[in-house]
């Protein structure tokens, strides 16, 4: 059975020359919706550093840009490398502020979609009507589901994985956690996770 492998996937430099791209196309979003306000809902804990970058670039681009953040968690792991089969949201969100403008959900990272989902349905069923996600890393390319507003796209393959003797790839650093720790790291990088 392999060793896990460690691996630097994103420098610091790349990861803020692709929040600056995202920021971008935001900003193009927003214009051509005729609007400078903007609702972000960041999904907590690993979408915090991503969505202040995010907000700081908008406000370099466009400094007469209005953003009211929320925060919301959606439990997707069992908090030991486990993915869950459903999502669960905890949190409570302003839906009448949120419903007066365009909304942007922020994730560090898209997996199998499910989060990503279950809460743009939220958002959706409360008459909310443009909704966008922006996500920096993108595991399973199209797999993953559908992303607005992409930094990164992985294209990671399961079956490609499994012959190299892994059954994933666990990212970290820049706001995303390994088992709790290396949130502050400034690079992302990755644990290949061995077959058990």
């Amino acid at each position: 059975m392999p060793e896990p492998l460690r691996e630097v996937f994103f420098t610091q430099v790349e990861i803020q020359s692709a929040v600056g791209q995202m920021a971008r196309s935001i900003l193009a979003w927003l214009k051509e919706n005729k609007t400078k306000t903007l609702n972000v809902v960041s999904i907590l804990e690993g979408a915090r550093v991503l969505t202040g970058d995010i907000e700081g670039c908008l406000h370099e681009i466009a400094p007469d840009i209005r953003i009211k953040v929320f925060e919301i968690r959606v439990k997707g792991t069992d908090g030991h490398q486990n993915l869950l089969a459903d999502r669960e949201v905890y949190g409570s969100l302003d839906w009448d502020a949120l419903c007066l403008h365009s909304v942007l959900i922020v994730d560090d990272l898209v997996d199998s979609g499910l989060s990503l989902k279950k809460l743009k349905n939220q958002l959706l069923e409360k008459g909310i009507e443009n909704v966008k996600t922006a996500v920096l890393i993108r595991k399973f390319g199209a797999k993953s589901g559908p992303v607005d507003f992409l930094g990164f796209d992985l294209n990671l393959d399961t079956q490609t994985l499994s012959q190299k003797g892994f059954k994933d790839c666990w990212l970290y650093g820049y706001g995303m956690d390994l088992d709790g720790q290396e949130r502050d790291k400034d690079q992302i990088e990755g644990l290949y996770l061995p077959l058990s």
